[in-house]
């Protein structure tokens, strides 16, 4: 399993929780990280074969980095 930190600082906050829940939604597990009380990204263990970045629950245009196991 494959584990993905999603910034979701550029979306606007109210887009942030949609994003969240999609992600949480279509993935093993997903947590929030929360900055300054505002969810600023989230940590997603992604278990599925679709690659995750090209997948359509992926938030187009947010950086995405891939986790050291």
């Amino acid at each position: 399993m494959q584990r993905y930190r999603v910034d979701l600082s550029s979306l606007e906050p109210s887009k942030r929780e949609e994003a969240f829940e999609l992600l949480d939604g279509y993935s093993h597990f997903a947590e929030c990280v929360i900055s300054e009380g505002k969810l600023e990204a989230v940590i997603v263990n992604w278990d599925s074969s679709e690659d995750f970045e090209s997948s359509p629950v992926f938030p187009k245009g947010c950086p995405c980095v891939l986790l050291p196991h």
